[in-house]
């Protein structure tokens, strides 16, 4: 066993929040916490920087866009049940709000600290001029799939052509991403016609007695389907096609007035998502033996070994890295740039704008 697999769950400061929270439940509890966190520590939004000197950990609000329900955020789970955060000096409470929309917001409102969000929801914030900075990038490609049927299956755009296709919230990114997609291949986005409906396995029933063609999952939510489910259907289907990146950002403000906790959390991200892409050869038992005794997390994938360890193969392979040689948590320039070039011919911003001004690699550390 390498001698990086060395973590296991224990004791922690941090703290998850329980509830699902608006943008206003997270600006007032900011307000009335000092920032702190969901139990109210004392101190601003990222305190005295990183902690270390002082042996007091640091606390901080770290966003998220959806329910820690998904391997999608892994990097996150292993970094809080892992101590990692503790061993960079801080004590994270971790808040999830409804999509990147409002994590957006929910950063630049002074909620919370840092977020990440997808380049599909981000690129078009920056060029509406949001002070906000990217600060590292922890996705490299989109891990959302569409999950059809045997019976009519989706496996390219053109199969959604006079269909009805299920989304996790209208407008939001994966809504966007289809638009792309479909644009790409020169389909009227009209011609799709589209359902809010939740992301989970049991709308999988809905497929099937065919009043949805397909809905959009998340990577682990597929792949739980394609196990559990004979008749399951589950490919990107062509939403591969536009550039996406999760971007970790934060507001000027903050990383000008805490540049040690910004590089705290980097730090304490960068060594999680290593720790899971080491523990590939010992097919992740690490990894699931912290994220599943530590009692933080309950979700299906996490549960199912098979599910569980086909996603953390995608994950540390194609997602948290790439052929580029971009150290983790770095941004590529040319990635990012091209990603906005293909949002400029989606439409969804104007272009003519220079994105790298929008980032820095300043705080990531160093492979």
């Amino acid at each position: 066993m390498p001698a990086a697999m060395t973590k296991r769950p224990r004791r922690r400061m941090a703290k998850i929040a329980t509830a699902f929270l608006s943008v206003g439940a997270l600006a007032l509890s900011a307000c009335s916490s000092g920032g702190a966190g969901a139990d109210g520590d004392g101190g601003g939004e990222g305190g005295t920087g990183g902690g270390g000197d002082s042996g007091e950990l640091t606390p901080i609000t770290v966003v998220t866009f959806l329910p820690l329900e998904s391997f999608t955020f892994a990097p996150e789970m292993m970094a809080y049940s892992g101590g990692y955060f503790e061993d960079h000096g801080l004590d994270v409470t971790l808040e999830p709000v409804q999509g990147t929309a409002a994590t957006i917001q929910s950063i630049i409102g002074g909620a919370g600290f840092i977020a990440r969000a997808s380049t599909t929801d981000l690129l078009p914030a920056w060029e509406e001029g949001q002070p906000i900075v990217g600060v590292g990038t922890q996705a490299r490609q989109t891990n959302l799939r569409i999950a059809s049927s045997t019976d009519n299956p989706v496996e390219e755009m053109s199969d959604l052509v006079g269909e009805t296709i299920g989304l996790g919230s209208i407008g939001g990114t994966s809504e966007r991403s289809l638009d792309l997609a479909l644009q790409a291949e020169g389909i009227p986005l009209d011609s799709v016609e589209r359902q809010a409906v939740p992301v989970t396995a049991a709308t999988f029933e809905l497929v099937r007695r065919g009043e949805l063609a397909g809905y959009i999952v998340s990577l682990d939510t597929g792949i739980t389907l394609a196990t559990q489910n004979d008749d399951a259907v589950v490919g990107p289907a062509g939403l591969e096609v536009t550039p996406d990146l999760q971007l970790y950002f934060a507001t000027p403000e903050n990383i000008e007035s805490d540049p040690e906790t910004v590089e705290a959390f980097l730090a304490a991200m960068t060594e999680a998502t290593q720790f899971m892409i080491d523990d590939r050869e010992n097919n992740f038992d690490e990894t699931l033996q912290i994220l599943r005794e530590s009692g933080d997390w309950d979700f299906p994938a996490l549960h199912n070994d098979e599910a569980a360890r086909a996603a953390l193969e995608v994950y540390t392979t194609e997602t948290w890295t790439d052929d580029s040689g971009t150290p983790i948590m770095h941004t590529d320039p040319e990635r990012f740039q091209e990603a906005y070039e293909a949002l400029t011919e989606g439409g969804l911003v104007e272009g003519g704008e220079d994105p790298t001004q929008w980032f820095t690699n300043e705080y990531a550390p160093e492979p």
